[in-house]
């Protein structure tokens, strides 16, 4: 995993030597930065996610409710090049800070009375901590995105569309092992947010002793109500004919 964290680390290596944003960098590369770069980037795609969920919903309303919505989207053209870039970076970030949090925490934990080394140890933003089942759920979650991307997206293994988005969904979802994969994907997208979600907040200071418990609840009940909706579709792909 070191190796891993060393290559990774390589852009943030890079930009900390650019005059004028090297400082904010290196801000970022300390153990709060990183936590709150964590946070925020895990925030910002449980938005993306609510809003995806959202619009894939239309499916239930028709062919021509759901094509509706796809032709707007696609009618963003550049914007939605951009948007979809950059949720695709951010995500690849969130799991890049996974990767090096982990290694720091174990590494912590390994040998945790000794000082930790500088900042500029082979980490893609040095120091932080995160549990093994954030990671390996995050790593799961990824690969279904990168399946997500194949199938929808670029539709790279020929699925029947009838050119349009409605059937290309259909019948990707109504694939036995896309549809077994993708339940399995948003189990652990679930899991991923029960913790994430609360995980994040607390990092960013919304947190109380009175409150605690409510933002907890509140939490999962977000967290299942997406993975819900997402196996939703699932269920529809295969009860439509």
């Amino acid at each position: 995993m070191d190796v891993l964290c060393k290559i990774l680390s390589i852009p943030a290596t890079l930009l900390a030597k650019v005059p004028g944003i090297g400082p904010i960098v290196k801000v970022c590369c300390t153990s709060v930065g990183q936590k709150i770069l964590m946070a925020l980037t895990g925030l910002s795609l449980c938005g993306f996610l609510v809003a995806h969920v959202a619009g894939n919903l239309n499916l239930f309303a028709g062919e021509e409710a759901f094509n509706g919505y796809a032709e707007k989207l696609h009618s963003l053209g550049p914007l939605l090049a951009m948007a979809e870039t950059g949720l695709f970076g951010m995500f690849v970030l969130h799991i890049g800070l996974a990767v090096s949090t982990t290694a720091m925490s174990r590494r912590a934990r390994t040998n945790q009375y000794e000082e930790k080394n500088s900042k500029q140890q082979g980490f893609i933003l040095p120091n932080g901590g995160a549990s093994n089942l954030m990671l390996v759920t995050g790593l799961i979650i990824f690969a279904y995105l990168v399946l997500h991307i194949i199938d929808m997206k670029l539709n790279l293994r020929g699925f029947e569309s009838g050119d349009n988005k409605f059937q290309l969904v259909r019948n990707v979802l109504r694939n036995p092992m896309n549809g077994v994969f993708y339940v399995v994907a948003i189990l652990a997208l679930g899991v991923h947010l029960t913790h994430g979600v609360t995980s994040a907040c607390q990092t960013l200071g919304i947190s109380h002793p009175r409150w605690n418990k409510l933002i907890r609840i509140l939490g999962v009940l977000f967290a299942w109500k997406i993975a819900i909706g997402f196996i939703s579709l699932v269920v529809w792909a295969y009860a439509t004919i």
